[in-house]
């Protein structure tokens, strides 16, 4: 998250939601995925480029929560191959 210290092992768990694909997904710190490999986890296959957040083919939108990673070029856009939840529930449109 741009401007304010978050440690994602703040987070213990977080229910993250794939809008488009109705999908829910507990994530938790013990695992330590990144949003796309909790999407990965879940079956989904969004587009990825890089894994390390300088292409942005992975950008999607958050939808609501908060993430701990590198912001997108596009208004609540997040790059999920680095992001983690930085709150409790989060939906991502994917």
């Amino acid at each position: 998250m741009s401007g304010a210290s978050y440690d994602v092992k703040d987070i213990e768990e977080a229910r993250v939601t794939f809008t488009k694909s109705n999908i829910k997904m507990i994530w938790t710190a013990k695992e330590n995925l990144s949003i796309l490999q909790l999407a990965e986890k879940a079956g989904l296959k969004p587009d990825f480029g890089c894994r390390s957040g300088m292409c942005g083919t992975c950008e999607r939108k958050i939808l609501k929560g908060q993430v701990y990673g590198p912001e997108g070029w596009e208004p609540q856009g997040i790059y999920i191959c680095q992001s983690k939840p930085a709150s409790t529930e989060i939906e991502i449109d994917l």
